[in-house]
């Protein structure tokens, strides 16, 4: 971060990527940039132009300085109850070296990113959780994250997002932290990840203001703080602490964080290699050293938990820890894990697949990595595409979908045969789409997975999309975007054998906005588990156009083989029905496979112990109110109801004289609908689903007003 204006981070903007597209291999130039008058879902409407918006109708996030901290109260605190994550963060299964795609990859290399969640959105200084946009980011390779950080400044919660012709209007208030979107925080903890918030210094308020201590010796604002966290069910933060302050403020800031650890010591800091820790000045070490390891603090008294190392440690002149071999030392003296504490910076905001750091020349499978690896704004090639107007058409999303899998999963998209392909070549930060000089995360990071217990079903929602099916149905034609929804990641994307091509298909779906197309025959690996089942393990699949399906269990007692057990094929309405069952006979399950013949779709994969579905009980206390105008005839709504212990979701539904409308899904007891045109009906049903995704009887409510 320290070799860019700090300035530029404040809000983010293009570069122009159809020049950068053109050249890079394998991409198709022609879908750079959609002709004019092409919307992101096929309405007609010129493509959004990222954070050309004010502030967003409904629930938004935003930035927090010293007294909205202070002021925070659940009750009179805006949209507060639509800003939770109620979800707990799912624990992850043991390593399992055999069904690795690298299997002597080493598993205690950690990854932590820093991304602009709200890429593409034309809201960007009040981060919208739930809105109507097909073309934001969304991340669907979360098996290779261990620690998920929110990177982007947020307007103060008072303060109005002017905008004048596009423009931000200067002098925007600032908040120092911002909580991490909701949405973004309900997908980590589904896949085990950690979500935390942004610290970020300077800002153009009073520093001592967080630093007051009272008499008792507590820290208000860090109660705040604690308390704060604990009702958004976010994780910590990444202290971004780049501001000169004076040596007796930097004292007293190391106090407060410490303070914040002794009461919550589950509050993870992650803390950039950037302040010195004796004089308060903006330093930049560029590698872990006796000197910024003291920001760590004691086991009796911790700071930080982790660090992440400015990118100089692999400069092209002068680079401080070239091979981190320093870097490993360090921290061993001081008794610390390398790989727990310290993550050496890679730069993707500038960089993209070309960027000056080389993780690769000190990581890779058989190559056991000193230290742990940050990506810094992974996010930036969805964004930049954004500007350019690409990811507004589904031609569009499909090519930087393509990308995004390259960047994962290695230059071919498959991780098992991840590892760049041509040598990388100076200058570096330019011909930044050539994925071929790339190696892949999954080159450097084994993959997680918190597949340790039955059900696991899939209906490949990434929490976007430009229409939402339901059973097969198309319940909605326009924009959706919600993160939050997402369904558990698949665990490769696409680890597969023979000669089969999967892909992201936005065209059709089973029971969200996406499926997986198939081309060809061959394998396909889905989950890494641990499983055991006291019941035979019931399978049910849904596909469209393929001749054939067997279900592949890799045992963990013999995982030198898949053991395949043909489907059977049932029920063919549009979506066949393929099902069959597992005797897992007290063996542990370490992976789940398929083999597929012929081309088509496969829509959901569900697996769970065979008897009684997990369908939940009807919901109660549903309810529904007017929020307000939205113009052009449509009206705001709120819903309610009571939260159930059975269910792992509701679906939120518009029932009307032309049939069913899809208006939202999410986890927790409140819903805001923006923008529902009440001709389509004033009626509204609420559907709960278990984690096997049957469905509830629904409930309804009618608007009256």
């Amino acid at each position: 971060m320290a070799d860019l204006n700090r300035r530029t981070f404040l809000t983010v903007g293009g570069v122009g990527l159809a020049a950068l597209l053109a050249g890079a291999p394998g991409v198709a130039a022609a879908a750079v940039r959609p002709a004019a008058g092409t919307g992101s879902a096929g309405t007609g409407s010129a493509a959004p132009v990222p954070a050309s918006g004010g502030t967003p109708p409904g629930p938004y996030t935003f930035g927090w300085a010293a007294d909205d901290l202070l002021a925070f109260d659940p009750g009179t605190t805006p949209w507060a109850r639509h800003l939770r994550c109620l979800i707990p963060r799912a624990p992850r299964i043991a390593p399992f070296a055999a069904t690795q795609a690298h299997p002597d990859l080493d598993p205690a290399v950690q990854l932590s990113t820093l991304t602009i969640d709200d890429a593409g959105s034309i809201y960007e200084g009040h981060n919208q959780a739930i809105g109507l946009e097909a073309q934001v980011y969304t991340q669907r390779y979360w098996s290779y994250i261990d620690i998920w950080g929110t990177w982007h400044g947020q307007v103060k919660g008072s303060a109005p997002i002017e905008m004048v012709d596009g423009q931000r209007a200067p002098g925007r208030p600032y908040g120092v932290i911002d909580i991490p979107n909701p949405g973004w925080t309900e997908a980590a903890h589904k896949n085990g990840a950690r979500s935390i918030g942004g610290w970020f210094w300077p800002r153009p308020v009073d520093f001592d203001a967080f630093l007051v201590q009272a008499g008792d010796g507590s820290f208000p604002v860090a109660d705040k703080m604690i308390e704060i966290r604990a009702y958004f069910g976010f994780d910590g933060l990444f202290i971004n602490q780049e501001g000169s302050v004076s040596a007796a403020q930097i004292k007293k800031f190391q106090d407060f964080l410490r303070y914040l650890k002794r009461r919550d010591p589950d509050f993870y800091l992650q803390g950039y290699d950037s302040a010195d820790f004796d004089s308060g000045e903006v330093s930049y070490e560029n590698r872990l050293s006796e000197n910024n390891l003291r920001w760590l603090g004691t086991p009796d008294a911790p700071i930080y938990d982790s660090l992440f190392m400015n990118y100089w440690w692999q400069a092209t002149t002068g680079g401080a820890d070239r091979d981190l071999s320093k870097s490993a030392a360090s921290a061993v003296a001081a008794g610390r894990d390398p790989r727990v504490v310290g993550f050496a910076g890679v730069e993707h905001q500038k960089g993209g697949f070309r960027p000056e750091e080389d993780f690769g020349s000190v990581a890779g499978p058989g190559r056991p990595a000193p230290t742990s690896v940050a990506l810094f704004v992974d996010s930036q090639i969805w964004l930049n595409g954004s500007w350019d107007g690409a990811t507004s058409t589904v031609e569009g999303r499909a090519t930087y979908r393509d990308l995004e899998q390259r960047f994962w999963s290695g230059p071919t998209g498959n991780p098992g045969t991840s590892g760049r392909l041509e040598p990388r070549t100076p200058p570096y930060r330019t011909d930044t789409l050539n994925y071929r000089q790339w190696d892949g995360i999954a080159h450097w990071i084994t993959e997680r997975s918190p597949y340790g217990t039955l059900p696991i079903a899939t209906d490949f929602n990434v929490g976007v999309g430009s229409a939402f099916f339901l059973e097969g149905t198309k319940v909605r034609d326009r924009g959706w975007d919600n993160m939050g929804c997402a369904d558990r990641a698949l665990t490769w994307q696409f680890w597969t054998e023979g000669d089969v091509v999967v892909s992201l298909d936005e065209s059709t779906s089973y029971g969200s906005g996406h499926s997986l197309a198939l081309r060809g025959g061959g394998v396909i690996h889905l989950f890494k588990t641990d499983l055991t089942a006291d019941k035979a393990i019931a399978v049910e699949i849904r596909a469209q156009g393929v001749s054939a399906i067997d279900l592949g269990v890799t045992w963990q007692d013999a995982p030198s083989e898949i053991d395949w057990q043909p489907l059977t094929k049932t029920d063919p309405a549009g979506w066949d029905g393929w099902t069959g069952g597992v005797n897992a006979r007290g063996r542990r399950v370490a992976r789940i496979s398929l083999r597929t013949s012929g081309d088509g779709r496969i829509g959901r994969v569900s697996l769970r112990e065979a008897g009684k579905p997990l369908k939940p009980a009807t919901p109660t206390g549903f309810q529904v109110a007017d929020a307000g105008d939205a113009g052009d005839g449509k009206r705001h709504l709120t819903f309610g109801w009571d939260l159930q212990s059975d269910a792992v979701g509701y679906d939120v539904l518009q029932i009307g004289a032309s049939g069913t409308s899809w208006l939202g899904r999410v986890h927790r007891d409140v819903f805001f609908a923006e923008a529902v045109d009440l001709a389509g009906g004033r009626q509204f049903q609420l559907v709960a689903f278990g984690g096997d995704l049957h469905r509830s009887a629904p409930v309804k409510a009618v608007l009256t007003v």
